[in-house]
């Protein structure tokens, strides 16, 4: 028997179980994805004639209720899931450095997520677009939620404008920082980039020191045990300082897609380790 396909709303197309899992499980949690695969409509197959007459019609719903059981994917959630993500959307982000050339893009992400009900964006007055400029673009976005721009001076301290911007985080994204530029250590770069996250995630422990912090600051190894200890002295938890590279993960997919002629959406491949050259660690025999 051939497997159940279900139509994914976003796209309008059917999918398998396992088609559904490989594309989604980078997105949501194992309940929260069954429960989205229950909520998407199953496709319909067109009967194949066998059976006349009133005998046929009165075999068919029976047929059709094992097949249902027969290929319904595990795990198997109660209907109560359904609804937690369905009402999701209720939550502040905040993108320090969003007017940068990594903060825009993720910005314009954070904006477009369903579930960010207020977005700040906050940079340096400095900054090549004001950050008003680009919540003020991000705020015509056909979604119901609210953008703020907030900027600050260079040499100006960050507990003393970010109040307003962060009271209420749930999640704080930083990708404020300076890349590295040709010559420069790494160790170079960690001076200059640590005062910068250090300033930021110290306004958080004392505005928002519930939210999860995600920081895109480079070196992301060294960044991210450094302000998590800034977190510890403090008496907050640590674990909520963590680093990003999902564009390692992503980067993989797309690396593996191009060599196998696959479509990336559906190759998952898991990145362990650190950020730099010497410490990411594609586990490609783990996609299926």
């Amino acid at each position: 028997m051939a497997p159940e396909r279900r139509i994914d709303p976003e796209d309008e197309k059917a999918y398998t179980w396992d088609e559904f899992e490989a594309f989604y499980s980078k997105k949501y949690k194992a309940k929260a994805l069954a429960a989205y695969w229950e909520d998407c409509e199953i496709k319909s197959k067109k009967p194949k004639g066998k059976g006349k007459g009133k005998a046929a019609k009165e075999e068919k719903p029976e047929k059709a209720e094992k097949a249902e059981k027969a290929d319904k994917p595990k795990p198997k959630v109660k209907a109560k899931a359904v609804v937690e993500k369905k009402s999701a959307g209720n939550f502040k982000v905040c993108v320090c450095g969003g007017a940068g050339g990594i903060g825009q893009p993720l910005s314009l992400l954070m904006g477009l997520d369903p579930n960010v009900k207020e977005l700040c964006i906050f940079d340096l007055s400095v900054a090549m677009v004001p950050p008003a400029g680009v919540a003020a673009d991000l705020g015509h976005l056909e979604r119901k939620n609210t953008v703020t721009g907030y900027q600050m001076d260079i040499g100006q301290k960050p507990v003393d404008h970010l109040q307003e911007c962060l009271t209420g985080c749930h999640l704080v994204l930083i990708p404020a920082g300076m890349p590295r530029k040709p010559g420069q250590s790494r160790d170079d770069l960690f001076k200059i980039n640590a005062d910068i996250a250090k300033g930021i995630v110290e306004a958080c422990s004392k505005y928002c020191p519930g939210a999860m912090l995600g920081l895109v600051v480079n070196p992301v190894n060294s960044i991210v045990p450094a302000m998590a200890e800034l977190y510890k002295k403090k008496g907050l938890d640590p674990m909520k300082i963590v680093g990003i590279s999902t564009l390692d993960v992503v980067r993989a997919n797309k690396f593996v897609g191009i060599e196998t002629g696959k479509n990336p959406n559906f190759i998952n491949v898991p990145v362990i380790g650190g950020h730099a050259g010497k410490t990411i660690l594609p586990l490609f025999s783990q996609d299926k």
